[in-house]
């Protein structure tokens, strides 16, 4: 179960933001749904708008700092257009975020804080890609830039050029898309409403821990997908054997630094390293290397594993500089990790 805070749009607290709410309160969350308009709703956008003009959007920023004041920290905060205001500004800046959902927009980062996006913190935006309030007002160019600066943040566009297409009460209201809105919506909460095993523990207690969070995982990707999602088939991708080999493998940078038992670097990808980095690097890259060369990075790596594993007092040894929590992880943790990542990668193989 994740905890959940809805923020209506323009206008106002509709039947349809309403049964959104019950549709993720069914798949077993917990949703709390403000009224930011004090029992007002308008038949139409610029209403809508004008209204909140006249009443001060920094009221309405107020009162969704208020509405959260008795409500947990791990929040996921979701924001349909003028919900995305108080939405993305308490993600930025309230502490313990789970994770953001921006509906039909999406602000400059810059907007609130210290002008970053909080790390860790996954963020989703959803929009139509033809929608002139998204298109023409600089939501899609903001969201464009959270896209590319953070690793967890992905903007999901569906056809079409209707605003509130996922609000059933209105007439902007498109089926399919809000359908596919809300599955990936549904997979997202699950995902994030993970127990994450504790980075200290015995062996039985982490290894039923991670099976757990496995479980959790697949079902998570299965959440929300009707019968014909179910039943879909792989597609063709840009996953190859090389991008599973190439990026810091089985022990990688930050691992291996973090016990001091070996230098934790990474071996020079040669000089054929001249591509414009993305987001997909270590695909293009792995893909395009050499393929001994590629393999050879693979078994390095995991010699430096087994080099910092060899030199550990036992699998009860710290860390020597914590996670970004601020807690120490366990050589155990981390091995349990490195499994998990290791299983998927065969999962991947098998596929291609």
């Amino acid at each position: 179960m994740t905890d959940v805070i809805l923020f209506h749009h323009a206008q106002g607290l509709t039947e349809g933001v309403r049964q959104f709410a019950e549709e993720l309160r069914a798949a077993g969350h917990r949703v709390t749904v403000p009224d930011l308009y004090e029992g007002h709703t308008f038949p139409t956008i610029p209403e809508g708008v004008a209204y909140a003009r006249e009443t001060g959007f920094d009221t309405i920023l107020e009162r969704g700092r208020q509405a959260v004041q008795r409500l947990p920290e791990q929040l996921v905060y979701a924001g349909f257009s003028l919900g995305v205001m108080p939405a993305q500004m308490l993600a930025q800046t309230r502490p313990g975020a789970s994770g953001a959902l921006l509906f039909h927009g999406c602000l400059p980062v810059s907007e609130f804080g210290d002008g970053a996006w909080p790390t860790g913190v996954p963020v989703q935006i959803h929009a139509m890609d033809r929608d002139p309030y998204f298109v023409d007002e600089g939501d899609q160019d903001a969201a464009l830039e959270l896209v590319a600066k953070v690793h967890e943040a992905q903007l999901l566009l569906y056809p079409g050029d209707r605003h509130l297409f996922t609000d059933s009460s209105l007439p902007s209201y498109e089926g399919r898309a809000a359908r596919l809105l809300l599955q990936r919506v549904l997979a997202f909460l699950a995902l994030v409403g993970r127990t994450e095993p504790e980075p200290q523990g015995g062996d039985l207690e982490m290894l039923e821990q991670y099976l757990d969070l496995q479980r959790q995982t697949i079902l998570a990707k299965a959440a929300g997908l009707d019968r014909d999602a179910m039943a879909q088939r792989l597609p063709s991708s840009t996953l190859s054997l090389g991008g599973i080999l190439y990026p810091p493998g089985p022990w990688g940078r930050r691992a291996g630094s973090r016990f001091g038992s070996a230098d934790g670097t990474c071996p020079s990808p040669g000089p054929r390293w001249t591509l414009t980095p993305i987001r997909s690097w270590e695909f293009r890259t792995g893909a395009e290397l050499d393929p001994e060369a590629v393999r050879q990075r693979y078994r390095v790596a995991c010699e430096r594993s087994r080099r910092v594993v060899a030199q550990a007092s036992g699998p009860d040894q710290l860390s020597a500089k914590p996670r970004g929590d601020g807690h120490p992880f366990s050589l155990r943790w981390v091995l349990l990790h490195l499994i998990e990542e290791t299983a998927r990668h065969i999962g991947h193989a098998d596929l291609l």
